[in-house]
């Protein structure tokens, strides 16, 4: 006879995450050792790979889905980014920081893009980082209208495969004063993800009789081991995983605080994260599957970003008579990394660039 306790693969579930994708839909050299990373088209083959494995998998984010790449420029017309996203099959997401850049009026337009398109779309969930309400300084009815148009959520109930997850979405300390014209009101992470967790745990209990995965999408960061995720776990009971985004960092291995799982996976799409966890919220394992240049490209996705890169011309380059992959300049100079940016202070080629246009455009 078998053990009665003997576990299965039923036993376990799955859950894919990315976070800092930052409008990377195109593979990308890396600047060290060659090669290529990322690319929406890569990243769909591993989804799928993994996905037919565990065909229950849920797919998350951890925010900075958009900004840093030709495509944002189309973020308040397009919403490529969410809409790619939805093709991919990604669930749940977070706003970070940079979905910030272009203000509340550029978040409200792709919000509102993006649900006028009727494409599919990931929830957005954001527990602590919302627009002031009526009565308060900088309201703003449309910012309103917009986040109620597209149902962001301060977290949200997913069932799949007869597991139910609670997800929840935090916005960091640092997060915050990496966006200082949000027009956005932080409320304090740790409180607001305690009560947050107890009342979706609660309602989840009310709702389907079980008690749920936690997920939190924060977009806090984790540095050196610590950091703000690693206080928000030890902060926090009843967390089961965080996807930890904003700071880029690439856990080789997870942080477990608290009986908190803590999860990152680099930026750009560089990995796809993999977490399996037991039914009642214990880590099994945990892997970060490079998505590099032996990928095959899924042919579904690549013309997707192929229709979009059009989509840029169209809504911004034509403005300056200028192609998506028309090349600009040829450089003869090393520019910095962005590691080498922000590693010292020093006198820096791709600073003296942005300084002698600036000076140029000023001057004439």
């Amino acid at each position: 006879a078998l053990p009665g306790t003997a576990e299965t693969a039923e036993d376990e579930i799955t859950i894919l995450f990315t976070h800092d994708l930052h409008s990377h839909l195109l593979p990308a050299a890396n600047e060290t050792g060659g090669g290529e990373y990322g690319g929406y088209a890569r990243l769909m083959t591993v989804i799928k790979e993994q996905k037919a494995k565990d065909p229950d998998a849920i797919l998350v984010d951890g925010g900075d889905f958009s900004m840093g790449s030709l495509f944002q420029t189309a973020y308040p017309t397009s919403a490529i980014e969410l809409r790619m996203m939805g093709a991919m099959g990604f669930d749940v997401t977070t706003f970070g920081n940079h979905e910030y850049d272009y203000l509340q009026s550029g978040l409200k337009s792709m919000l509102n893009a993006a649900v006028a398109s009727g494409d599919p779309l990931p929830a957005i969930v954001c527990a602590n980082y919302l627009p002031p309400v009526e009565g308060q300084e900088g309201y703003d009815a449309e910012m309103w209208a917009a986040l109620n148009n597209y149902g962001v959520k301060d977290y949200t109930i997913l069932e799949r495969g007869g597991v139910y997850y609670v997800l929840f979405g935090i916005m960091g300390i640092d997060g915050n004063d990496c966006a200082p014209n949000s027009g956005m009101i932080l409320e304090d992470p740790m409180t607001v993800a305690q009560e947050t967790v107890d009342a979706a745990v609660k309602d989840c209990k009310d709702t389907y009789g079980v008690d749920p995965i936690v997920i939190c999408l924060s977009h806090s960061g984790t540095e050196g081991g610590k950091g703000e995720d690693y206080e928000l776990a030890r902060a926090v009971d009843g967390i089961d995983l965080i996807i930890s985004g904003h700071t880029h960092t690439t856990l080789r291995e997870p942080i477990v605080v608290n009986d908190t799982v803590i999860a990152s996976a680099g930026e750009y799409g560089r990995y796809l994260g993999v977490v399996k966890l037991t039914r009642d919220g214990g880590l099994k394992s945990y892997e970060l599957i490079p998505v590099d240049e032996t990928v095959e490209e899924d042919p579904s996705v690549a013309t997707l970003v192929e229709g979009y890169k059009t989509r840029v011309e169209e809504d911004y380059l034509s403005k300056y008579g200028f192609t998506f992959d028309q090349v600009l300049v040829h450089n003869t100079y090393k520019f910095d990394t962005v590691d080498e940016v922000y590693d010292t202070q020093h006198e820096s080629t791709l600073g003296n660039l942005f300084s002698d246009v600036i000076r140029m455009f000023a001057i004439t």
